[in-house]
C-alpha cells in the first residue's frame, strides 16, 4: 500500500519518497511488536513529519498527500493489529469490522446502480451516489446485527449503531484514496491485484476505519465510554 500510495504521487517511480514511508512503517512495527503501542504511534507521528518535511525541501508536487499517505498506512497496519490482539474478541473484532466494510462497499454499488440520483461526491468520484451511501449503511447495519444476534452477549441496536459509523467512515477511506488518484490522473493505485486495481483500490475503505475502531475500543478499556 505504501508503495501504491507513494508511486501515485510521483509520476509512477518509487524514490526517496517511497522509502521513507516503508521505513518508516517499518519503524512503527517493530516499535509494536517491542510492547509499545505508544512508541508505535509517535513512530508514526515523527516519520509523517519527516516525509513532510524532506518532500516540501525536494520540491515535490504534493507533500501534503505524501505525508497523509505515511499517516494512513502506518496507522492502518498498526490499529489492524492491536485489534487483533484484542483478548478474547479481537479475530471475531477484525472479521466484524473487514465484512462491514464489504458491506458497504457492496451496498454502495448495488443501491448507488439501482436508484441512482444526486451524487455524494461528484468531483472526487462520479460513480457515487447518496442513495448508494444509504444502501451501504443499511446493509452494514444489518449485518452487525445478525453477528450480535448470533454472538448473543451484544446489544443489536449499538451494533446496528456502530456498523453505520464504519460505514460512513469507510466512504471517507474511499474518497480520500480517490482525490489522490484523480489529483495525479490514477485510475487505479497499481496493477498488483489483475483485474482488480492495486491493494489501495480494494482496502480504501479500511484506511479509517481499523484507527476508528481501535480509537473507541481503547477509550472504552480506560473507561471513557461505557
Amino acid at each position: 500500500m505504501a508503495w501504491e500510495w507513494a508511486t501515485m504521487c510521483s509520476g509512477g517511480r518509487f524514490d526517496l519518497h517511497g522509502w521513507m514511508m516503508e521505513a518508516g512503517i517499518a519503524v512503527c512495527l517493530v516499535a509494536l511488536y517491542a510492547g509499545s503501542p505508544t512508541m508505535a504511534l509517535i513512530a508514526a507521528a515523527v516519520a509523517t513529519g519527516i516525509v513532510a518535511a524532506v518532500s516540501v525541501a525536494r520540491g515535490h508536487a504534493s507533500p501534503a498527500r505524501l505525508a497523509m499517505g505515511m499517516a494512513f498506512v502506518s496507522l492502518f497496519c498498526l490499529s489492524f493489529i492491536l485489534l487483533r490482539k484484542t483478548p478474547e474478541i479481537g479475530l471475531a473484532l477484525v472479521i466484524w469490522l473487514v465484512v462491514a466494510v464489504w458491506m458497504t462497499d457492496a451496498g454502495g454499488y448495488f443501491f448507488g446502480k439501482l436508484i441512482g440520483g444526486p451524487k455524494l461526491a461528484p468531483r472526487i468520484s462520479p460513480n457515487k451516489t447518496w442513495a448508494g451511501l444509504g444502501g451501504g449503511v443499511l446493509l452494514a447495519a444489518l449485518w452487525s446485527a445478525a453477528a450480535a444476534f448470533w454472538a448473543g452477549s451484544y446489544a443489536v441496536g449499538p451494533a446496528m449503531a456502530a456498523a453505520a459509523g464504519i460505514a460512513m467512515i469507510a466512504q471517507l477511506g474511499d474518497l480520500a484514496v480517490s482525490s489522490v488518484k484523480r489529483r495525479f490522473g490514477v485510475k487505479d493505485a497499481s496493477a498488483l491485484i489483475p483485474g482488480h486495481g492495486g491493494f489501495l483500490d480494494r482496502l480504501d475503505g479500511m484506511l479509517l476505519t481499523g484507527p476508528a475502531t481501535a480509537f473507541v475500543l481503547v477509550l472504552s478499556a480506560k473507561g471513557w465510554i461505557e
